[in-house]
């Protein structure tokens, strides 16, 4: 005669990437007994890679967001409330709806706030940031009415999420420019305080970026970190360059979620929540961090990028090892993150370049990146609509 198993409760904190792929996973793998809860601040879904497509008019914000109630139809319970507090000695969340939530495990897929407000002057003076979808469709509308002038698009600080996003972001400008008739009389500048377009990426690959900027007239400024916008369209940098600008563009100071900061996860010193680079696991017993909110240094000077892709292998390796324990298998192959990662670069024109990366290449980080095709570009389309058919609506 079998023991039934003790019921497991598992709290998953964030429905992104990382959030929806351990919840999907956790519930295939695991009994009915055992809790599975994810906990988001929003009521919907709406992947970053979608924002773009509203800014080139492919998709529209409503039909983008996917209800993230829909989880229940799959056996996952979702709370839309915020996380306050995280005590790891208790095992207990708190929402701010006074829940206290115990848990066995926990997983942190919180992924990053933004501080567009350390940016003196960004949004008093009509900045737009390029991360938050509700602003894309009135930004649509002004690159649409500009007939003339300066499209500027600001890196403010590092790390920020999905690194190629601003490049992607200014040729997808430059198509709408095109195909507006507008493209000639307007000038589409980029800066970024790092001294290659790609840190991450090395500088093979950003020079790769900054030849296909360039061979679409994007004018690229390495060594500009922002410092303020002054109330006559002004940018100021830290070097003491001023730039006049028409319509302002932002990619957001990030940082990690202020429930992370108040709960004692972060040791001294520390931006991020650290944990092992191959299990996931923090400091704390049954505790993981995945994606954005964690720093995985590769070597001093490389960490793995802020993307969604790279979310998601973590959050596979961190639900292999929670259905492992719970369900008793005693594998000899350990479930281990390899580091490994691939993003799309829209271009315009039905086309979208590829890059790979292999950031625990024993050589070093690698990375490589494909001239832009449709077929990329399809590829593209595929990766979206299958990661949110398998999140969200497959029952």
């Amino acid at each position: 005669m079998t023991t039934k198993k003790e019921e497991k409760r598992i709290l998953i904190l964030g429905a992104g990437f990382g959030g929806l792929t351990c919840a999907n996973l956790l519930r295939k793998n695991l009994s009915p007994q055992h809790r599975i809860t994810i906990i988001d601040k929003n009521t919907h879904f709406i992947m970053g890679i979608v924002n773009l497509w509203i800014l080139n008019g492919s998709r529209t914000l409503k039909e983008s967001r996917i209800d993230l109630k829909r989880l229940e139809d799959k056996g996952i319970e979702f709370l839309n409330e915020e996380i306050i507090n995280i005590d790891t000695s208790k095992k207990i969340v708190t929402t701010n709806l006074n829940k206290e939530l115990v848990y066995d495990y926990l997983i942190i897929s919180l992924g990053a706030e933004y501080q567009l407000a350390q940016i003196q002057g960004f949004s008093h003076n009509g900045g737009f940031n390029l991360y938050d979808p509700d602003e894309i469709p009135k930004l649509r509308t002004e690159i649409l009415c500009l007939k003339k002038g300066r499209i500027t698009i600001c890196i403010t600080n590092i790390p920020y999420k999905c690194p190629p996003a601003p490049y992607e972001a200014s040729l997808l400008i430059n198509d709408i420019l095109v195909k507006n008739g507008t493209r000639r009389s307007i000038e589409v500048d980029i800066y970024t305080p790092t001294p290659i377009a790609l840190p991450v990426a090395g500088p093979k690959t950003s020079q790769d970026i900054v030849s296909l900027l360039s061979n679409h007239s994007i004018n690229f400024h390495p060594l500009h970190k922002l410092k303020k916008v002054s109330d006559d369209h002004i940018l100021e940098f830290e070097n003491g360059k001023k730039i006049n600008y028409d319509l302002l563009i932002g990619i957001p100071p990030h940082k990690v979620p202020t429930a992370i900061r108040n709960s004692g996860l972060l040791k001294e010193n520390e931006s991020w929540i650290n944990v092992d680079k191959f299990t996931l696991r923090t400091s704390h017993e049954n505790v993981f961090a995945i994606g954005d909110v964690t720093e995985i240094k590769v070597n001093p000077t490389s960490t793995i990028p802020k993307a969604g892709i790279f979310a998601e292998g973590q959050a596979k390796i961190v639900s292999q090892q929670i259905i492992d324990e719970i369900n008793s298998n005693r594998s000899t192959n350990n479930p281990r993150f390899d580091g490994k990662g691939f993003c799309f670069m829209e271009v315009g024109n039905k086309n979208a370049g590829y890059i790979s990366a292999d950031f625990y290449n024993v050589d070093g980080p690698l990375t490589s990146f494909e001239t832009p095709s449709e077929k990329s570009f399809k590829n593209k389309i595929d990766f979206v609509e299958s990661r949110i058919y398998d999140w969200l609506l497959n029952v």
